[in-house]
């Protein structure tokens, strides 16, 4: 007898449907709170990051520059310590302002007569190099006009010009007795002088008078300054150069066919330093500079070596 076999397909029950359901359910609930977790950590990682990067310092000096009367007031502020300020006003000789690797340098400056472009340039501590270029005019209104230059070698130039000419100027140190010195009379319109500066912090006081007899009068606080001893010799085919101070050799420049080399004198008093030369012709220079700031230079050597 043949038996038949069935089958029965079980129709599933609603509770095992809603209990698959469910399992999906939370497994989705789980997953988005892993997404979430993940793209909360990246957020605060990068946020983290972020903070912790290094803060860029600006490499561009502040720069204001203020006019007084017949003087220029050059204020500079930087985040890094500032360690160069030269400034020249049309095609003159740079002028050194002290930095002493400050963080803001101030310095004063007397203004030229006529149309004048001042060009400052300032380096910072990592060489980075900023230039201004500005222009004034000044006429005197009528009364002479004073320009005061400390140079390289701690000197005053005293600079006097007028519209209309000059009778004379007349200086004294300290309130002492007053040197005069007379117009020229091929140019009455310009009187230029070199003085020696007295060692130690002095004020210098210049008046000028003019044709009119219209007055004018400047003072300037300056410290005068030994200059180091300086011999520059040839030795065969070598360069020798000896400076010497009572106090304390700072640094030595010099300079052969270009090429610019440097010497730190440790504070030394007496240096001396020999550099070999090539055949032919070598142009020198040499500026040496003591602890107190003095200078002495030695401009257009040459050295022959056969």
């Amino acid at each position: 007898m043949n038996q038949i076999l069935q089958t029965e397909n079980k129709k599933s029950s609603p509770v095992e449907i809603n209990k698959i359901v469910l399992f999906f359910a939370i497994a989705i609930i789980i997953l988005g709170v892993i997404l979430v977790g993940q793209g909360s950590y990246a957020m605060v990682t990068s946020a983290k990051e972020e903070e912790n990067k290094p803060q860029i310092e600006n490499t561009i000096p502040e720069v204001n520059i203020q006019r007084t009367e017949e003087n220029i007031l050059i204020n500079i502020t930087h985040t890094k310590s500032i360690q160069t300020v030269t400034y020249h006003w049309n095609n003159e000789a740079d002028q050194t302002i002290e930095t002493n690797n400050r963080l803001s340098v101030s310095e004063e400056i007397s203004l030229p007569f006529g149309n004048n472009t001042l060009y400052l340039t300032i380096i910072d501590k990592d060489g980075n190099e900023s230039n201004y270029v500005k222009e004034y005019v000044l006429d005197g209104e009528g009364k002479p006009v004073i320009e005061l230059l400390v140079t390289k070698e701690n000197k005053i130039r005293i600079k006097v010009q007028d519209t209309k000419g000059l009778k004379y100027i007349r200086y004294t140190w300290n309130n002492g007795n007053y040197a005069t010195v007379q117009a020229n009379v091929e140019d009455l319109k310009l009187i230029d002088e070199l003085v020696e500066i007295p060692l130690g912090q002095n004020t210098l006081r210049v008046e000028a008078v003019n044709v009119d007899n219209m007055i004018t009068t400047k003072e300037l606080e300056v410290r005068g300054v030994r200059r180091p001893k300086l011999i520059v010799r040839q030795d065969g085919n070598q360069l020798v150069i000896y400076a010497e101070d009572e106090v304390a050799m700072k640094v030595i420049y010099f300079t052969i066919n270009g090429q610019k080399y440097q010497m730190n004198c440790e504070d030394r008093k007496a240096v001396e330093h020999r550099q070999e030369l090539k055949t032919g012709e070598n142009k020198v220079e040499v500026t040496a500079e003591n602890k107190e700031g003095g200078i002495t230079e030695l401009k257009n050597g040459v050295c022959i070596v056969q």
